[in-house]
């Protein structure tokens, strides 16, 4: 068997390998995994079928193995779109894949031109993997670990060099080589890095798949089921870190405890349902309202916690009783209810030495102040 088919058999069969993990972790919903394993199926088969293009029909060889190679380089680009939450070209795709598909055609069956159709494979090839390239970069999750996306970004950069470094030999003809299955410098260097490249570019994606699994698994471990907000023990534990911050660099920040007024009345007068979709309206306009960075938790039923990061009181406040007049212009519909509400506050400013409980416990005293005063009022400890 030549070098060349050696090494495509090589590659294609690791990439297999690969994409068989792949698949098992499909099955966990994580997007863009079903349609990457189409696209390593089709990758391996037409490894094989190039590296068999001396025993094979030319039109299967090298038309339908390269119109594979550009259709799997399509479907890995979707693949990375779906992951990120993106939407797939489908008509530029298609229409890259169609246009790869013509000039194969042309310049195998009408002008038959060995440097012009690797030029022209080795071009579509490299701009997908350009396009790849550039969506990881600027849609990958800054705040998860690097290295599964620095691998996918490097193998889908190197294989968009690689393909432009071969598109630029066979424009200037620097390989005399007169078929694909003849052994060359250019082409054991060629299929050298693509002996890596890839499975590279599978194994990526399924680090980068795994990661996801990792990231809805810490995500249903620190969010309250029903409201969707942080939970009482990931919310202390974030309330921990803030003040270990503040310690360390003396930013302020303050802390709003607040609760649901009359909540057991409304579950009496309209049901559970009708209460628990009260306290889910409370935490959607919470997130609506409330600056982006406030951290929001459930503490217990109708109690929840707002930390103001690098917010003084004033300001907290201000965010507050914003917060306290979009709930009382919007009734919370369930079914053909429509359940008006209101919630008291407490609302206290880290003293730059007191803990986490210590706080909380200044914001309590508010808020019992507050209720004492009636309902919807926010009060402040000073």
């Amino acid at each position: 068997m030549p070098a060349p088919a050696l090494l495509l058999g090589t590659s294609a069969l690791v990439s297999l390998l690969m994409g068989r993990v792949l698949w098992s972790l499909a099955h966990n919903d994580v997007p863009g995994c079903k349609v990457s394993v189409l696209s390593t199926l089709l990758l391996c088969a037409s490894m094989v079928m190039i590296a068999a293009q001396p025993w094979l029909p030319p039109f299967i060889g090298i038309v339908v193995a390269n119109v594979m190679v550009g259709a799997a380089a399509a479907l890995y680009y979707a693949g990375v779109r779906l992951f990120f939450g993106r939407p797939v070209p489908v008509a530029a795709l298609v229409a890259a894949v169609a246009l790869l598909a013509v000039g194969i055609v042309l310049f195998w069956y009408v002008w038959r031109d060995l440097p012009v159709r690797v030029v022209f494979v080795s071009g579509v090839l490299s701009g997908l993997a350009c396009a790849t390239a550039a969506t990881i970069l600027r849609y990958r999750p800054l705040h998860r670990p690097r290295y599964p996306y620095l691998l996918a970004l490097g193998m889908s950069m190197l294989v968009a060099v690689v393909h432009a470094l071969r598109f630029t030999t066979y424009l200037l003809r620097l390989d005399p080589i007169g078929s694909m299955s003849q052994s060359s410098g250019f082409q054991t260097i060629y299929l050298s890095v693509g002996l890596f490249t890839m499975p590279g570019m599978v194994f990526a994606m399924v680090l980068m798949a795994y990661d996801r699994m990792l990231t809805q698994r810490e995500t249903e471990a620190h969010t309250d089921d029903l409201t969707g907000v942080l939970s009482r023990k990931a919310w202390w534990l974030v309330a921990h870190k803030t003040v270990a911050r503040g310690a360390r660099g003396g930013q302020p920040f303050s802390l709003l405890v607040l609760s649901i007024d009359r909540l057991r009345h409304i579950n009496q007068t309209f049901g559970t349902q009708s209460a628990d979709a009260v306290l889910r309206h409370f935490s959607r306009l919470a997130a609506d309202v409330l600056p982006d960075q406030t951290l929001i938790g459930r503490i217990e039923g109708k109690i929840f916690a707002a930390l103001f990061p690098d917010t003084r009181r004033d300001a907290a406040l201000l965010a507050s009783e914003a917060l306290s007049k979009a709930v009382g212009g919007d009734a919370c519909k369930e079914g053909v209810w429509s359940i008006s509400y209101t919630f008291s506050a407490g609302l206290a400013e880290w003293d730059g030495q007191e803990s986490a409980q210590a706080l909380f416990e200044r914001a309590s005293q508010a808020l019992s102040a507050a209720r004492n005063a009636g309902r919807g009022h926010i009060k402040t400890h000073h």
